[in-house]
């Protein structure tokens, strides 16, 4: 079914919160989501793309426009040392299909939440990998329906900053060049990625992963900021910020003005007590209720209390 009226959003967004939208679209391949983009350009509907949702709030407030869910498009398939796969292709997925056929550059996305084209989006990274590091060729639609090949290295501009952030084109499919690999290499490096997140408890509720961005200027993690700063275990209504990691805010029967107000009361925190003015990586969609919105918008300046984050630089040194 390629398009749904009045879906409940909390039912395909990863961190389980969303209210309903007048129009899903579940498109199963790049044409169908060509017309279907032409069909809401042309009646002057909102649109927003979800993707798995992995890095995203869904607002609870109903939605009077569209939303694209790309989990049929799931085509992966190997040509040579290539990976060739749909964007609703699970991360996951891709490290295991790489693995099976021998091919080393993927194994860090194992377990990685969410699903090739949101991984490409935001120019993911983790454990030593970056996905402009093997992605070669992307395939797009526009939101007027037309479709685009990029396969220029400019695509990715840094770390989560691509052109898609910005042009609106939603992906439709990924090139991934590989190479021959050594397969106990390759899972060692994914039970490494597994293990990992199972130690921190990212699987241990619903999250978006990390709330807010490191800033490299700062020099120090946001997650040891939030840590430092008393956030861990802080509630508000089903929100609960995790007891792994400072950074990370469980859905335990919450809804998302319970997630974003404790974020909000995080982001405090830490301007209390380092002068550190943190930005979301987490991202929202949907209707924001006007106080928060009010709320999100206020952009404090950076007064870094050095001798309160050097101490921290210091431990993050080995010093």
């Amino acid at each position: 079914m390629p398009t749904i009226k009045n879906a409940l959003l909390k039912d395909f967004a990863y961190y389980q919160t969303g209210g309903p939208t007048d129009i899903l679209y579940q498109p199963s391949n790049a044409s169908e989501l060509a017309a279907q983009l032409r069909e809401a350009t042309s009646a002057g509907i909102p649109l927003y793309v979800l993707g798995a949702g992995t890095n995203s709030l869904v607002m609870d407030e109903p939605f009077p426009g569209a939303f694209v869910v790309l989990s049929a498009l799931t085509e992966a398939k190997v040509v040579g040392d290539k990976l060739v796969c749909g964007a609703g292709v699970d991360n996951s997925t891709i490290a295991r299909l790489a693995l099976k056929n021998g091919l080393t550059g993927a194994a860090w996305m194992n377990r990685l939440p969410g699903q090739i084209g949101g991984t490409v989006r935001m120019n993911a990274r983790c454990y030593g990998g970056e996905i402009s590091q093997i992605a070669t060729k992307v395939i797009t639609v526009t939101r007027s329906g037309e479709k685009k090949e990029y396969a220029d290295p400019a695509m990715f501009r840094g770390y989560k900053d691509t052109v898609f952030m910005d042009n609106g084109d939603i992906i439709v499919a990924v090139e991934l060049q590989l190479k021959s690999g050594d397969a106990k290499e390759i899972s060692r490096v994914m039970r490494h990625c597994e293990e990992d997140r199972q130690s921190k408890g990212q699987f241990d509720f619903p999250s978006c992963g990390c709330v807010f961005k490191n800033d490299y200027v700062v020099g120090v993690p946001s997650g040891m900021l939030l840590a430092t700063a008393g956030a861990k275990g802080r509630k508000r209504g089903g929100a609960v910020v995790s007891h792994h990691h400072a950074n990370f805010v469980y859905n335990q029967g919450a809804n998302s003005r319970d997630i974003l107000e404790l974020t909000l009361e995080m982001r405090e925190l830490v301007y209390n007590e380092f002068g550190v003015w943190m930005s979301y990586e987490m991202e929202l969609l949907g209707v924001v209720p006007k106080d928060l919105a009010e709320a999100l918008v206020v952009v404090k300046p950076q007064q870094l209390k050095t001798e309160r984050l050097d101490p921290l630089r210091r431990r993050l040194a080995g010093r």
